[in-house]
């Protein structure tokens, strides 16, 4: 057994198809999380509070392409940490999950036993088909939400929000929400103060708190079904336009009953709502490309009231259109200001 000193023991399992920064950035945060530097002093102490230990079922470093990250123990040594946090994960998800079947088993036992489990990204695809989201509330990348709630229905998926705990688990959302996610757990475990020192160290917003203004409405699953396709290609082409049901029913040769019922199930939504969500990312690609006026951008996308847009805005991307601009415009600051006024 490995000797375990320190006051709480964290395992970073070294799973097949692990990302490298998944693996050693948590692992780095996690241990940066006692330094007096990142979390203020420590009363009586100044060694860190946490131990990470990278295990493996059988001893066998991490590769991913020419990064290769060995094991500190094997996860038998580690029967028993206080935290488990799963990397993120590419590759085929069937045969991914296949060989990491002796994970799987650990992570579900440890768990049982006491053990907070966390993770961001595509970890989450290895929580749940552990069973340990099943009837939890989780998170992951925006991108996979549609391939996640059709492959594990029992999760109540939050997919806006950036990190979800629900009892001995907690999720984050993609990419570098991990940051988000190494703040909560030192607030878990360290206490609020602390946190927020540790969130000034790592230069990382406390309050990001939602995945709504980097998601993409119009990213669907694909599908087969001729009418949705047809019906898809014509709302395409020009969002701005009102759309009867009716009309757009008749285009497509079908009738309006059969389009709605064929719509929900390839797209897991009306027409009207894959409408809304057009003509959201249209206005954002307006507001990140051009220096039109908001109000023209709303006139664009086919809406006659500024303030019933901004609204709807706000409710799909998570904040006002100005704040959208002001993040990712490349208009300089000011232009739409200044064009206003001429």
């Amino acid at each position: 057994m490995v000797e375990l000193r320190y006051r709480w023991i964290v395992a970073i399992p070294l799973v097949s198809g692990s990302k490298p920064i998944s693996i050693v950035g948590p692992a780095y945060l996690l241990q940066q999380m006692g330094n007096p530097m990142s979390c203020g002093p420590s009363p009586g102490s100044n060694d860190t509070p946490f131990r990470v230990f990278l295990v493996s079922a059988d001893g066998a470093p991490a590769k991913n392409g020419s990064v290769t990250i060995q094991c500190d123990a094997l996860i038998r040594e580690i029967p028993a940490p206080d935290l488990i946090y799963v990397p993120a994960m590419d590759g085929d998800w069937d045969r991914v999950l296949g060989e990491n079947r002796p994970y799987l088993d650990w992570i579900r036992e440890c768990h049982d036993r006491g053990t907070l489990v966390a993770t961001a990204c595509t970890g989450a695809v290895f929580l749940a088909e552990a069973g340990l989201l099943d009837g939890r509330q989780a998170t992951t990348h925006w991108r996979f939400a549609t391939f996640l709630a059709s492959r594990y229905p029992k999760v109540r998926w939050q997919i806006s929000r950036m990190v979800v705990e629900d009892g001995k688990v907690i999720t984050a959302g993609g990419a570098t929400a991990y940051f988000n996610l190494m703040i909560k757990l030192a607030e878990k475990f360290l206490g609020r103060e602390p946190a927020l020192s540790f969130s000034r160290f790592i230069l990382v917003d406390p309050e990001r708190d939602s995945q709504l203004p980097y998601m993409m409405c119009s990213d669907h699953p694909a599908h087969r079904d001729r009418y949705v396709q047809r019906a898809q290609e014509l709302l395409i082409a020009n969002p701005a336009k009102a759309v009867i049901l009716a009309d757009l029913a008749k285009c497509c040769g079908v009738s309006s009953r059969t389009l709605l019922r064929r719509f929900r199930i390839a797209l897991g939504k009306s027409p009207g709502e894959y409408l809304r969500e057009l003509r959201i990312e249209k206005a954002k690609h307006l507001l990140e490309k051009t220096d039109q006026t908001v109000e023209e951008i709303v006139a664009e996308v086919g809406y006659d009231d500024s303030r019933s847009f901004r609204r709807l805005f706000r409710r799909y991307v998570g904040i006002s259109p100005q704040a959208y601009r002001r993040k990712y415009g490349l208009i300089p600051a000011g232009a739409e200001f200044y064009k206003s006024r001429s």
